[in-house]
Formats: C-alpha cells, sequence, structure tokens
C-alpha cells in the first residue's frame, strides 16, 4: 500500500458552541475525530485522537460515544475506528454523483484494449476537501500485488497526479480554499503547466519507488472536474508526456466520461421539470 505523506492534525474550531460562519462546534470536532480516525485504519486510543486533533480527551470521549450510537465509529479493546455507517454515507454520495458508475464501462475498455501489456493501475477518484479518494480501480495481469491500490486510499490531493489534474480546473481562489496558500504556492507552477495541457499531470516516485502516473479530469458541471482518471505503474516513465499514446487514449477516455456525465446530468434535470 503506497505510503500517505503525512500532515500536520486538524485544529478544532473556536471555543464558541457555534461559529460566526453557522458552523456548530460539537459537529466540526464530530467530523475532525473522523477524518482522524480514516487516516489511521488499525485505530486510535481516546487518548491519541485526543493528542492528535487537538480536542480534549474527555470531549473525544463523549464525541466517540456520540459517533459509535450511530455507527460512525467503532471501537474494541480502547481502539476507535471508522465504523459501517460511513461506508452508507459514502455510497449514497457515489450513487448521486454517478462517476463510477459511467466511468467504469470505459476504464474497463481501456485495460483490455490498451493496457493489457502493461504493469500498470487504472483508477478512478474524486476529491474529498483536500484529498483524493480512490473509488474503483482495475489492473492487468502484469501488475505486481504491490502496486496495486485499495478502493479508499486516500492522498493529498496537491501531491497526487490524479488531485493536481482535478485541482488544474479550479480557480486560484477555489484552490487556496481547499488546501491554503503555502500548498497552493508550492504547486502553483504546476497547475499552470496542466491547465495548458487541459488537466493532464504526472507523477514520478511519488508514493512508491519506480511508480509513474498519468492523469487527466473527468468534468462535472461549470467546467470544474469532479473526479479524475489515473494511469500508474512501473516502466512507465516514457509514456508520461502528453503526446504520447497512452495519454492519448486516456484524454479521449476522460473525454468520453465527461460527455457521459454531461448528457445524464441533462437527462435528468429535464425529467425532473415534468
Amino acid at each position: 500500500m503506497p505510503v500517505r505523506p503525512t500532515s500536520k492534525p486538524s485544529q478544532p474550531p473556536a471555543p464558541e458552541s457555534e461559529e460566526p460562519t453557522g458552523r456548530v462546534q460539537a459537529i466540526d470536532r464530530a467530523f475532525i475525530i473522523l477524518r482522524e480516525l480514516a487516516k489511521h485504519p488499525q485505530g486510535q486510543s481516546a487518548l491519541e485522537l485526543a493528542r492528535n486533533t487537538g480536542i480534549d480527551r474527555t470531549t473525544t470521549h463523549r464525541l466517540l460515544r456520540t459517533l459509535m450510537h450511530w455507527g460512525m465509529a467503532a471501537g474494541e479493546s480502547g481502539v476507535y475506528f471508522v465504523g459501517a455507517e460511513c461506508a452508507l454515507l459514502a455510497t449514497g454520495h457515489l450513487n448521486r454523483a454517478n462517476v463510477r458508475r459511467i466511468a467504469l464501462p470505459y476504464a474497463v475498455e481501456l485495460q483490455e484494449k490498451v493496457l493489457r501489456n502493461y504493469a500498470a493501475v487504472l483508477s478512478i477518484s474524486v476529491p474529498a476537501r483536500d484529498e483524493v479518494v480512490i473509488i474503483e480501480r482495475i489492473w492487468t495481469p502484469a501488475t505486481p500485488i504491490n502496486v496495486i491500490t485499495d478502493i479508499g486510499d486516500h492522498f493529498p490531493i496537491d501531491l497526487s497526479a490524479s488531485g493536481r489534474s482535478i485541482l488544474s480546473t479550479f480557480s486560484p481562489e477555489a484552490c487556496i480554499e481547499r488546501i491554503g496558500t503555502s500548498r497552493y504556492e508550492a504547486v502553483k507552477s504546476q497547475l499552470a503547466r496542466s491547465r495548458k495541457l487541459k488537466g493532464f499531470s504526472v507523477g514520478h516516485n511519488t508514493f512508491k519507488p519506480g511508480l509513474s502516473s498519468l492523469a487527466y479530469p473527468i468534468y462535472g458541471s461549470g467546467g470544474i472536474a469532479c473526479a479524475a482518471m489515473v494511469i500508474a505503474g512501473l516502466d512507465l516513465t516514457a509514456h508520461t508526456k502528453p503526446n504520447s499514446e497512452l495519454a492519448q487514449h486516456l484524454q479521449r477516455v476522460c473525454q468520453n466520461v465527461s460527455a457521459s456525465l454531461s448528457n445524464t446530468s441533462a437527462a435528468s434535470r429535464a425529467v425532473s421539470r415534468h
């Protein structure tokens, strides 16, 4: 499994019970706990959660009890995990977005007709705040097991090829809102290059030595990416150019998926009006 770079723990909101923005502090803190749990599939103790989030231990315990009541968290022998109810909510989001259902047939065709002789994984990722999450992946028989990512694996949106491909479709203001000014400044030039190349982005040795990746965005409404399709594998360095045959195949697939998403959304809107 790829090694995910560590980041600073999220900080809890201001001490007021309800912030000027209209957000409720207890709900903010509950989501901070859930996001911290999602970073550690092996689980964390309440003390570790308190230390990593900056939320005091008593409050952490109360939040965990509430989250466990709703199935959003689970616990065993003093160690806490993300609960099964989170999968239900995630599935509801993916079903509404429709990306996986529409993109998967195109991805399978690309894998069978183009990628079958490569040691590569083809995956579909969606943005989730300052990260991207893999929602589907397929691989070829030539792909080593240690290269295959898992559904649900997540990476910083600014450090991954798929994430930068998505960010390149956002305005600078939207990028800063997602990742902050310092992270945006670090990738601003890369995003500018991607924009000139219709969202094309590449990565080399980012999460695993010898692994190269290339990505194109899948567009939702308003010309903004709602997902990205990425090919990652060994010995792909020569293919990480926008004019390579592999990149051109990937671009056409993403364009077709974007068009199908647009047509589906238009049809849904037409039905809702009648």
